[in-house]
């Protein structure tokens, strides 16, 4: 049986609506410090759990909200599994790997794009790394594992792509499935949400907040998770029966190196290499405008609330020593991703928000993968450490001057990324083994032209305004300071 389509539009509506929610996603995420890497450095290093506190509660009410979806039948069964990757020995071996990797690239999936896009350097080079590993996966291991086999195969232990088997509703002998879907979804969500509050607990104790009545509600970590779950709730409503129905950003990351070789007439997808990852699919999806606009909404919201700024490693390593670990990081991560066929959001969030086997064979693999990362990250800062390091990283908050200039400059480049993004996606889709229809792959590469334009114009403009604002301010109190004397 097939999924059941729940909103027909047409497929240009659906990067529309990725697109919006990428940018707005992207601008709370900055101001929230939504990254797992961030929130295990904290519980584990300092003890402080608000970020993890605010990701585990996305993760319980989406859990919650899907199962409960599918219980009143606003969203058929199938369209919470139709999509969903299999579960077997590849789902823990790629979670773990990816959980290394992240902490040693200093940013998991969400983390890199909204750090990437409001100036930190190293996960640029995360990034880089990302998109060579895409490639070595793509080419050797994805054919050495034989994984297009796994992905599909239905035997002991393991549970192939899109099988009913997978949704952990379907589990449970003698009741519906709706019943089913209520029934694990408060489970996962008490599950979650306990963990959550054990973690406050202690948070409480070690350090009792001061803020009442509205002002603490708004900046509790539970009502930023509850808002951050919005997210996958209506990518699981809107996207049910056309695609993947949660959220994924591991896939469209990837695909960062084949834009890189298009201007070489290097196309990884073509029919006409040997066979590849990269031939199993589309040049661009709407998750490519989802991820893109992460970075855009967050280097437009940051210059806006005047926390942009480019910042150089700041641990206690080498600088040149952060960004190599962050480069291998990346290489990392895309590996795990590609094997386990999902990353902190795609395979963590949204395989948990699935009520899945995937899911909860990712968790465990992601979970022992970022502790292990955690302490190799600790050793191998130790071993890059610089003598000068703190003297290089001292009053500027360990970054570059900051100044109209870096942002203008980053408008620009960014803007410009796009719409080569933009231009390169049409010229790749007819070189693709998975084409994209001509007409939507127009529409598509328009949008992202278009978007490229209003992303620049839009740091201009709040980089023109900070900058006479600013001048303004400081000629008048200059001139007032000249009254005085």
């Amino acid at each position: 049986m097939s999924a059941i389509v729940l909103i027909a539009y047409a497929p240009i509506i659906a990067v529309i609506f990725y697109a919006v929610l990428g940018f707005l996603f992207g601008g709370y995420a900055e101001k929230k410090t939504f990254c797992m890497v961030v929130a295990t450095h904290q519980v584990m290093g300092i003890g402080r759990s608000i970020i993890y506190e605010m990701i585990l509660v996305s993760i319980a009410v989406a859990s919650l909200g899907t199962g409960v979806l599918v219980a009143v039948g606003a969203v058929p069964s199938i369209d919470a599994y139709a999509f969903l990757p299999g579960a077997g020995w590849f789902t823990l071996l790629g979670s773990f790997i990816f959980g290394f990797g992240m902490m040693l690239g200093q940013g998991c999936m969400v983390g890199m794009l909204w750090k990437s896009g409001s100036g930190y350097v190293v996960n640029w080079v995360e990034i880089l790394g990302l998109a060579l590993g895409s490639v070595i996966f793509a080419f050797p291991l994805f054919n050495w594992l034989d994984l297009s086999y796994w992905w599909k195969a239905s035997r002991a232990g393991n549970v192939p792509n899109s099988s009913p088997t997978n949704y952990v509703p379907n589990l449970i002998p003698g009741i519906p499935v709706t019943a089913g879907a209520l029934l694990v979804g408060v489970a996962f969500f008490l599950a979650v949400i306990g963990i959550a509050m054990i973690l406050r607990k202690r948070r409480i104790k070690d350090s009792p907040s001061k803020e009442k009545g509205w002002k603490s509600i708004i900046s509790s970590p539970y009502f930023s998770g509850f808002l951050f779950s919005l997210a996958m709730i209506s990518s699981f409503v809107f996207s049910a029966g056309h695609m993947f129905n949660y959220l994924g950003v591991t896939t469209p990351v990837a695909l960062f190196s084949q834009y890189m070789v298009s201007p070489a007439g290097i196309y990884l997808g073509s029919s006409k290499v040997s066979t590849n990852w990269y031939q199993t699919i589309p040049v661009m999806s709407s998750f490519s405008f989802f991820i893109l606009m992460i970075i855009a909404g967050s280097s437009i919201f940051s210059m806006a609330r005047g926390t942009f700024k480019i910042r150089l490693p700041s641990g206690s390593a080498s600088r040149a020593g952060d960004l190599a670990i962050g480069f291998v990081g990346g290489i990392i991560i895309a590996i795990g991703a590609r094997i386990a066929q999902g990353c902190s959001v795609g395979g963590f969030w949204s395989g948990l928000a699935g009520l899945s086997l995937f899911g909860l064979v990712f968790s465990v693999g992601i979970i022992l993968g970022s502790v292990a990362g955690y302490y190799v990250y600790i050793f191998l800062s130790s071993k890059f450490s610089s003598k000068n390091r703190a003297a290089n990283a001292s009053g500027e908050e360990k970054s570059t001057r900051n100044g109209a200039f870096i942002q203008y400059a980053f408008s620009v480049i960014f803007g410009l990324i796009l719409v080569s993004v933009g231009i390169v996606s049409q010229v790749a889709n007819s070189q693709f083994a998975q084409k994209i229809p001509s007409t939507l792959m127009s529409q598509e590469g328009e949008t992202m032209i278009i978007i490229g334009i209003v992303v620049m114009t839009l740091g201009v403009i709040i980089t023109t305004a900070q900058h006479f604002r600013f001048f303004g301010l400081s000629t008048a109190k200059t001139v007032g300071r000249g009254e005085k004397n």
